[in-house]
């Protein structure tokens, strides 16, 4: 295949930009606002966060929440108040549109007659609890909403100015609470703002200013190569082609997970002496209890780790390939691991990982796919049979051979891409059984049986009652 060197077209991403404060010339002024703002986005939330702010259009919000109090009675300025509003009908509308995607799916799970479908989707935009049924789901889907975010301001083009100061640093002048005066902040940024820009105090309690921008990416180009991924905790990913990336992964995630749970330990010890002695309440919360040096630390294992993953990934794929990759993000029902297992293997980790794998996806021009997880682990890789066994890192096919574990799967993925019998969405036991099929029908031209298998030691035992039930079958 000819290797594509330059991007016909690129196209553009949007991302969030953090701009750190460097000093402001009236902070108490600002902490005020804020709070005033997290008056107006509670009082959005009480009041369209339910049933009664479902398909509202957010340029209606504000005139509603006006009707229970007004920016003059708790003295924001009535852009402030507006804008505050607006963002925070914004945020139920996206909220709205996610339990949208899940009720869609019940809807389609129930019925297969297309009027049924058209009429509780009608129903879904209108009035959700005309049919008991979509109630009842709704109800599930969407829960009701509060806020108590009270750390941030929203300002518009108009409502702030921005001029350049040196090559690093930029003037931003925001509106405050008096009519005509505005509050200086001096940035950490080498361009002038423009649009929506968020105001935050952090959890470190600095100040820093969110704002949208776009960056061109490259488009998806015709794959040069074609691999698959299998997603480890010894190592972040185990490629099909045998490279390992982000190895000594494990290690820092289990450094960060006891040290976490220590520290929170002692926290907990330090919060009962404090409530058995009042005389030492604010010295130990003062001294022990604070977020701010525990949020740094952990914010920064973190970045090491996301560090170590893309580093790595970038030197894997470095050119636009077709990257098949199992989602691990659905839990498996009726499993639960213990409290240590869970810490290391949280969800933040397995997001990390898609998330790294599609930025640097993104980056290359490459296209992400995610397959079927079932079985991949326990397949053999050179004939897609259930035949063989997995021991830790090492996968022993039923031949003797010994093949790496992690490669197998990482083959198996790439294998389940192009596989038509397997889709993506299949249960688990769908494709046991089509694995299993495929097992016996091999079985069967190399003139053996199960039974001869199972005695073998070649088919899990596991297996042993519907192999029996699919060669029954198909003789």
């Amino acid at each position: 295949m000819e290797k594509i060197l330059a991007y016909a077209t690129t196209a553009k991403q949007t991302y969030t930009q953090v701009i750190p404060v460097v000093a402001c010339q009236d902070e108490s002024q600002i902490l005020e606002i804020m709070g005033l703002c997290g008056t107006a986005r509670a009082l959005t939330y009480n009041k369209l966060g339910s049933l009664q702010g479902w398909g509202l259009n957010w340029k209606k919000a504000d005139k509603i929440v006006r009707t229970i109090m007004t920016p003059e009675q708790i003295g924001l300025p009535s852009k402030l108040w507006e804008w505050a509003v607006n963002d925070t009908i914004k945020a139920i509308t996206a909220q709205q549109e996610a339990a949208k995607v899940f009720i869609i799916r019940e809807i389609y799970g129930k019925t297969s007659d297309k009027s049924e479908r058209k009429r509780l989707l009608e129903l879904l935009k209108t009035d959700p609890r005309a049919d008991p049924w979509l109630h009842r789901i709704f109800r599930k889907q969407y829960q009701r909403g509060h806020t108590f975010v009270r750390n941030q301001i929203v300002y518009q083009n108009n409502g702030y100015k921005c001029k350049r100061l040196t090559r690093n640093t930029v003037e931003l002048q925001v509106a405050g609470l008096n009519r005509g005066k505005r509050v200086s902040l001096k940035l950490k940024c080498r361009h002038v703002l423009k649009g929506q820009i968020r105001l935050i105090q952090n959890g470190q309690g600095r100040l820093e200013v969110h704002t949208i921008r776009t960056k061109a990416i490259p488009a998806v180009e015709k794959p040069v190569k074609t691999i698959g991924l299998d997603k480890g905790y010894t190592e972040a990913f185990y490629l099909s082609t045998g490279e390992t990336v982000g190895e000594g992964l494990g290690e820092l995630l289990s450094r960060k997970s006891l040290r976490h749970g220590r520290t929170n330990r002692n926290r907990y010890r330090l919060f009962q002496h404090a409530q058995r002695t009042p005389a030492k309440l604010e010295t130990i919360k003062f001294n022990n209890l604070g977020y701010k040096v525990k949020s740094k630390r952990l914010a920064q294992e973190k970045a090491t780790i996301k560090n170590l993953i893309r580093t790595d990934l970038r030197r894997a794929i470095n050119e636009p390939t077709q990257i098949f990759a199992e989602d691990l993000t659905s839990p498996i029902v009726n499993k639960t691991q213990a409290k240590v297992i869970n810490r290391k293997l949280n969800q933040w980790m397995k997001g990390e990982l898609q998330d790294s794998l599609v930025s640097v996806a993104k980056e290359t021009g490459s296209v992400v796919t995610t397959v079927n997880p079932a079985y991949t682990s326990q397949v053999d890789s050179q004939t897609g049979t259930l035949l063989g066994q997995r021991s830790g890192d090492r996968f022993t096919r039923y031949t003797g051979v010994v093949l790496q574990a992690d490669q197998n799967a990482a083959l198996n993925i790439m294998h389940r891409g192009s596989d038509t019998e397997i889709t993506r969405w299949m249960k688990y036991a769908d494709v046991r059984r089509v694995l299993l099929l495929r097992t016996v029908r091999y079985l069967a031209s190399d003139g053996k049986t199960v039974t001869e298998a199972l005695n073998l030691g070649w088919l899990n035992s596991k297996f042993k009652t519907e192999a029996l039930r699919l060669e029954a079958s198909i003789t």
